[in-house]
Formats: C-alpha cells, structure tokens, sequence
C-alpha cells in the first residue's frame, strides 16, 4: 500500500549586506498559536485570490483554488529569524505568528521539545523536522545565536561560496532532497551571487491510515465546485465508526480519520451554501472545542475526494497582512544575528514563496510544501450509516496527534485542479 506522505520545507534566504510526552501550558499556548496562525493564514490567501478574481473580473463563488501548507514550518522559520531580530522587527514577527504573549525563551524551548518529541525514535509515526543555515564563507555570526540555533532548532550550520551560485544551489537542494526523501528536488534556482546567509527549515510526515480506504471501492462521482461548475473526481468510500463532531452553530460536519502512529486528520465538510460560514468561524477556540467535543458511536458512511494538489504562495505579500512587514524592508533590525551594532538592510525586492504539494489516496496522503524567502542581503448491527459525502468545498488538517500541534492544513476547493 501506498503509504502516508505529508512533507513541507520553509527556505528563508538573506542576502546581508556587511557589516511529545506531557505537554505543559507554555507547549499548549504555542500549538494553540500555531493553530490561530494557521486559520488566518488560510483566510489571508483566500481574500487575496477572492481580491484578484474580482480585479482580473472572473466571477467565482470561491475562488477556484485549493489551499495546503504548513503553519508549523512557518512558525518555526520565522521564530528562527525572530530570534535574531531587534526592536520592532522582533515584535512584528512573534505578533504576527501569535506568540507575543509568551516569552520569547520559551516559545525557543516549546520549538526545542516539539522537534524532540516528534522526530525521537520511540515516536511511531515518521516524522523528520530540522533546520539549515548555510553563510557565505568569511561571514560570521553571533555565538549566541550560532549556540541557540543548534540547541533549540537542531540547525546544522555550512560555509557556502555563494559567488559560484551553481555550485551552491546545487548544495542546497541537495540537503533539501536528502531530507525530504527526495519529494523536494529544486527549492531554489537563480540564487543571487551576493546572498550571504541562507536558512532552511523542513518538515516530513510519513504514516498510513489506521484503516485504509480499500481500492475497489473508488467510484467516479460528482464534485460541486460552485454553483456552476462540477468536476468528475474518483471518490474513496468507507463505512465504519469515526470520531466525530457536528457542529450546529457552524453548520458542519468534523470527522476525524486515525494514522498508524498516532497522527490524526480532521475533515470539515460545510454544509452546503455553508463555506464561508465556516471559514469566517474557524478560530484557535473552534478547534479547541472540537477536541473537546469528539464522540463515537455512530456509523458513517464516507465518500471522501482522492486528491493532488499544487500551491505556491507570496509570503512578502501575505504575511504583511499579520503584521510581519518590516523583516522584508531595509528597516529590519537583525542585528542579533550578526552581533553587530548596526541594522543588518535587507535590500528588495525580497521574495519569498511557500509551495506546497498534496495526494491524498486509499492509503494516506502524499505531500509536499517548500517556501523560499530571498533577498538582497469492521460494522456492528445497528442503524443504517449517516451518509457523508465530500462532494463540495471542505478543509482538513494533519494533527501531530490527538492533542498535538496543527503540522499541515488545507482547504480542497476542486479535487480536480492541480
């Protein structure tokens, strides 16, 4: 069987100019975080593409696009790059991800301990989580940063000749493929000659469905994408006893379906004219009580998409709709990075992308995501199943475990589109 497969990578680029066990209430308030972050990540992107649906004047009710990344890669990298930045900067950057309300030492160490818990041997699903920071060779940075870097996000650290940009990119990806068994290939081409530092961030999950969808039952059937519009998509069918959630206020449906080592993954079906309801209720809370409210004891019968999927993301042009602006201006204050008394410019144009790649099958779920940043620097008798079929818009997340930290989430807008 094909197994489960969820990977995202977060490459941040600088080009500087010179010069698990039992989790405690700090561990708590930052998955918490991660989970805020995520939702309104999710309805970021989906006002944007409303916004350039509206101004290209192509009429859709949704957009049309589906949504995938991981609101865990990105808080960690730029938790990374808040942890040698100063003064404003510093503050834009954990506001932004949530974390303002926690010291700034214990949203490092609550990262520390989510890579240890989740990437230890005795952890049963595969989870492989880490960090790269590659500097142009004769540029130094601060021990203290140098120490913390390799103490609480596990960064490995190498000297690149940036000048002989092949030759580095080539070094990159590389690392990049290794350790995302090879889903990643290419996250960075035209890497500029004068980049001084580069910073890499990655996450892989691989698992299997507790119980597996069976093959034979994959039927073609109907997604309604709109109003509009509908798509012929292979639907996967199952009927068994689901943890579950039905959500009257918000009008949805939540089914959680179990992986082999613990992880979990929730499906929200809205009811039908119901998506935005939903989107716009989807708060860290909404979560919250969802966990709280989970319950067996009625069968279901599912019909559930195979799905792929392809994103990619502008964060430059995203995450300043949280807040987090002055990192990408010759404004940002990274000074805890170098050592150094004066501001480090990033110089624009800054990019930074997130990219993303899902498949979801009878198996699992197959996955990948990468951002880059640069710039210059069995039935029981009983009533018959209640019928759940995700044929119109619905989001899911990829839940580290039953209580864990959100590591993936994604809106499914058409099945049928890349």
């Amino acid at each position: 069987m094909k197994p489960t497969i969820l990977l995202s990578l977060l490459l941040i680029v600088l080009q500087v100019h010179n010069g698990y066990g039992a989790k405690d209430s700090v561990q708590e308030r930052i998955a918490s975080s991660i989970d805020d972050f995520a939702l309104k990540f999710s309805k970021l992107i989906t006002s944007r593409q409303g916004a350039r649906k509206v101004s290209r004047q192509v009429s859709s009710l949704q957009g049309g696009k589906n949504i995938f990344f991981s609101p865990m890669s990105i808080s960690m990298a730029f938790s990374m790059i808040g942890m040698g930045a100063k003064s404003n900067t510093e503050k834009q950057i954990y506001k932004g991800l949530g974390l303002d309300k926690i010291d700034t030492s214990m949203i490092h160490k609550g990262f520390q301990e989510f890579l240890k818990v989740l990437t230890s041997s005795n952890h049963q699903g595969m989870v492989n989580m880490g960090n790269g920071l590659y500097l142009a060779k004769g540029i130094k940075i601060a021990t203290r940063y140098n120490k913390d870097l390799q103490n609480f996000y596990k960064s490995e650290i190498f000297a690149v000749n940036f000048k002989d940009n092949v030759v580095a990119e080539k070094q990159i990806n590389e690392f990049v493929k290794a350790n995302t068994k090879g889903k990643i290939r290419e996250v960075v081409r035209g890497l500029d000659p004068n980049t001084m530092m580069v910073l890499v961030n990655y996450i892989y999950f691989k698992d299997e469905w507790e119980y597996p969808f069976v093959p034979q039952n994959t039927k073609k059937g109907d997604f309604f994408v709109d109003d509009k519009t509908t798509v012929k998509v292979n639907m996967m069918k199952k009927t068994g006893y689901f943890r579950h959630v039905r959500d009257e206020s918000l009008s949805c449906w939540v089914i959680e379906l179990p992986y082999k080592g613990g992880a979990v993954a929730w499906f929200v079906l809205p009811d039908k004219g119901k998506l935005e309801k939903v989107e716009d209720g989807l708060k860290g809370e909404t979560l919250s009580k969802w966990r709280k409210s989970l319950e067996t004891g009625t069968q279901f019968y599912l019909s559930i998409p195979k799905l792929s999927m392809a994103t990619s993301y502008d964060l430059k042009d995203l995450l300043p709709g949280l807040g987090i602006s002055e990192v990408f201006t010759p404004n940002a204050d990274l000074t805890g990075i170098t050592g150094g008394g004066n501001k480090i410019p990033i110089f624009p144009p800054v990019q930074a992308s997130h990219k993303a790649f899902l498949d979801i099958n009878e198996s699992g779920t197959e996955a990948a995501a990468a951002t880059f940043m640069s710039s210059k620097v069995g039935a029981a008798p009983g009533p018959p199943p209640v019928p759940l079929v995700f044929d119109r818009p619905y989001f899911f997340f990829l839940m580290a475990s039953v209580d864990g930290p959100m590591l993936f989430m994604g809106k499914t807008v058409n099945p049928a589109h890349p």
